[in-house]
C-alpha cells in the first residue's frame, strides 16, 4: 500500500492493453528467434544467395508506357462522353432523316408549359381510378 505521502514509482505507467500488446510483442520476438537458430546452414546459405542475386538485379521500369497508354485511353474515353452531353443539339437525341418534318412540327408543340402539364393531370381519369384502387393504404378518417 502507499501512503499520501509517497510518490507514484517513476516510469511509464501502461495501460492494461498496451502491457498485454508489449507482452504479446515480447513473445513473438522470442518465438522468431528460435526459429532463426533453427535454421540449418545450408538454408541460410541459399536464402542470403537469393536476397543478394534480387539486390544486384536492374529494376525493370516497362510499366511507363502501359500507364502512359491506359491513362490516354481514359482521357480519350472522357473526352467523348464530355462531346455527348455538350454536342451541338442541346444533349437531345438525334432525330431520324426519313421523319424531319414530323419532328419538327412535334418539337415546336411540345414546349413545356407547366400549367399544361398540370391541366393534363386534372383531366385525366385515370390518375383517380388508380388513387381510388389504392384505398386500402390510406388509413380511415376514424383511426
Amino acid at each position: 500500500m502507499t501512503t499520501p505521502n509517497e510518490r507514484p514509482e517513476p516510469g511509464p505507467q501502461l495501460h492494461p492493453a498496451a502491457d498485454r500488446d508489449q507482452r504479446f510483442d515480447q513473445a513473438m520476438r522470442a518465438l522468431h528467434a528460435r526459429a532463426v537458430e533453427q535454421v540449418t546452414p545450408q538454408t541460410r546459405a541459399r536464402l542470403r544467395t537469393i536476397r543478394s542475386e534480387a539486390a544486384a538485379a536492374p529494376v525493370r521500369r516497362s510499366g511507363v508506357l502501359g500507364w502512359a497508354l491506359a491513362s490516354g485511353g481514359v482521357a480519350a474515353f472522357a473526352l467523348v462522353l464530355g462531346l455527348q452531353f455538350v454536342g451541338g443539339n442541346g444533349g437531345a437525341p438525334a432525330v431520324p432523316e426519313s421523319a424531319p418534318a414530323v419532328a419538327s412540327a412535334a418539337a415546336a408543340d411540345a414546349a413545356y408549359d407547366p400549367d399544361t402539364a398540370v391541366a393534363a393531370l386534372d383531366e385525366n381519369p385515370d390518375l383517380y381510378l388508380w388513387l381510388a384502387s389504392n384505398g386500402d393504404v390510406l388509413p380511415n378518417p376514424s383511426e
